[in-house]
């Protein structure tokens, strides 16, 4: 279709080139992407990050599975289960990103060309809101996920500092961030080490929480754009070019060229979403069952725990927990909310002001828009808000029959 048709501008400066889209709006993905090896194109480097990740996560779960088998309580189970939990999700998201490694680089491409074509002004600024927007939502999420690490990191340190200010006559408490039995007699002669290994741990579950859904979170917010542009150019596909009357059979050609470029839009904007449900269906509805889990496990733990920096540790890790859910399940009301706005900007254009012809398409994409396209986990689970309320119920439920039992 020839540029004309759509009035489309040459904006130099708006143009982006892969590197500078990737600079701009995907510097925090990218960075933990490629620390993780699930960001495309990496070389051989790749798999000794994975191998790396795997292994540390193997032998962190393993020594958790050992200290309940080691003392067998149902307070070392509680205790156990959430952490455990939290590995298995992180080697899912792992796992998944592994396994989907061309679709993610399909999707990152996809990304790519949408920015390097010429656009109007106004659709530059859209794809700009949304893109700031999921930039936005990547460096939230950085941030809650280090000050829950450092909450951890920091216990034993913070509970040996203390012990040495209040001079007592006691030796050091051996305080580990993370409890588990390490398979060790003596755990004064290789505390640092443990200590050591514990940070790592910890280190690779943020990198990995965080390169694997902020990757999820700007291509949901990328595929909004994509939504909203579609709408704009449906609401605007006759106001922007009114009839001449001395030429009306022309501007009517211009009219209905410029709404099939928009149907085009939308039907990317589908496809994307599409794209992007393929690489994490399964994965999501993994992560849900997993949440759930550990959030119920998570809050029987905190109300049987006693005032002390392990309980403020474990309040933390509760609310990140409950924010990873909120940032899975918000993705979802994002995209049927810029499905919404499709519907109200084809109802709002002027259509009436069109020929049969193009009448009939706006029918037609109105009709699409009724439909729209969801996400899900594994097809099963539709992402929204009241999805989120009803994981929240469920994990209630749970604890009130952990609690009482």
């Amino acid at each position: 279709m020839e540029l004309s048709c759509v009035q489309l501008v040459n904006i130099g400066l708006l143009i982006m080139n892969r590197a500078t889209f990737e600079k701009r709006f995907l510097r925090i993905t990218k960075i933990f992407g490629k620390l993780s090896g699930i960001w495309p194109d990496q070389n051989k480097v790749k798999f000794s990050l994975w191998a790396m990740v795997h292994i540390t996560m193997a032998s962190f779960v393993f020594v958790q599975v050992a200290r309940i088998v080691h003392i067998g309580t149902l307070k070392v189970v509680i205790e156990q289960s959430s952490i455990i939990g939290t590995g298995i999700v992180m080697v899912v998201k792992h796992g998944n990103y592994i396994l989907n490694a061309k679709k993610l680089k399909s999707l990152l491409n996809d990304m790519s060309e949408d920015w390097a074509i010429d656009r109007l002004k106004e659709e530059v600024a859209i794809m700009t809101t949304y893109a700031y927007r999921g930039t936005t939502l990547a460096m939230f999420y950085l941030v809650n996920a280090c000050i829950c690490a450092f909450l951890f990191l920091q216990l034993p340190w913070t509970v040996r500092l203390m012990h040495m200010i209040k001079s007592h006559n006691t030796s050091l408490p051996m305080v580990y961030a993370i409890p588990a039995y390490y398979f060790v007699e003596d755990d004064r002669k290789y505390y640092y080490y443990i200590q050591m290994y514990l940070g790592l741990s910890i280190y690779i579950v943020v990198i990995v929480f965080v390169g694997c859904d902020t990757c999820y979170m700007v291509l949901v917010q990328h595929a909004c754009g994509l939504l909203t542009v579609a709408g704009y150019r449906f609401k605007n596909a006759i106001n922007d070019l009114p009839f001449n009357a001395r030429n009306p059979e022309k501007e009517a050609k211009e009219i209905y060229k410029k709404l099939c470029f928009s149907i085009q839009g939308h039907q990317r904007a589908i496809m994307f979403l599409t794209k992007i449900e393929s690489a994490h269906v399964i994965y999501l509805l993994l992560c849900m069952g997993i949440i759930v889990l550990c959030l119920s496990i998570t809050m029987v733990q905190i109300t049987t725990m006693e005032i002390c920096l392990d309980f403020y540790k474990f309040v933390s890790f509760l609310i990140l927990q409950f924010l990873h859910l909120f940032c899975l399940t918000m993705q979802g009301q994002f995209i049927i909310n810029s499905s919404d706005m499709i519907y109200n900007a084809i109802y709002e254009a002027s259509w009436y002001n069109a020929n049969p012809k193009t009448q009939a398409l706006y029918i037609l994409a109105l009709r699409r828009s009724l439909t729209p396209r969801y996400l899900t986990a594994g097809g099963l689970i539709e992402l929204n808000m009241r999805s989120f309320s009803e994981v929240i119920k469920l994990c209630v439920s749970y604890y009130t029959v952990l609690r009482s039992t």
